[in-house]
């Protein structure tokens, strides 16, 4: 008799072990599924964070670029240099804008490349500058409200 108790006390415990392993591995992956799914939330915000700040960045390049090209417009230096600063400041956000919005980003392009080509030429024409910088400034705003009011 005490023999089969034990026995019956051994298969019970073995038992209750194994129903227990068994239900808590089922919620360690809903709770990992549901852990991913946060990280990745929060990814995104980190980027889209990192590309309005960068978006801002390349608006300041833009408007000290401006600022040159209608007070200082035969100083060529000062063209050239916030023109390499403005494609400098591009340069990290680049694909960042491109991996998020292919055609807000050939839009853009069409007007930042001409303009950062013509700030570094060796006689830039500061009407054509202009022109450029309110064109990028306009498709760089509208890309950045987009990318707000996708949150």
């Amino acid at each position: 008799m005490k023999k089969s108790k034990l026995w019956l006390l051994a298969a019970f415990l073995t038992t209750a072990v194994m129903l227990s392993a068994c239900a808590s591995g089922g919620n360690e992956g809903k709770q990992s599924k549901e852990d991913t799914k946060q990280n990745q939330g929060t990814e995104q915000k980190t980027e889209k964070t990192s590309l309005t700040k960068g978006i801002d960045k390349v608006l300041t390049s833009l408007q000290t670029l401006n600022s040159t090209a209608e007070s200082s417009t035969n100083d060529v230096k000062k063209i050239n240099k916030n023109g390499k600063a403005l494609s400098e400041s591009w340069e990290p956000i680049e694909k960042k804008v491109e991996k998020h919005n292919a055609k807000a980003y050939e839009n853009i392009e069409k007007s930042l490349y001409p303009l950062i080509a013509e700030a570094k030429k060796d006689h830039p024409d500061a009407n054509k500058v202009k022109q450029l910088i309110e064109e990028t400034t306009k498709q760089l705003k509208s890309f950045k409200q987009k990318l707000s009011s996708s949150s």
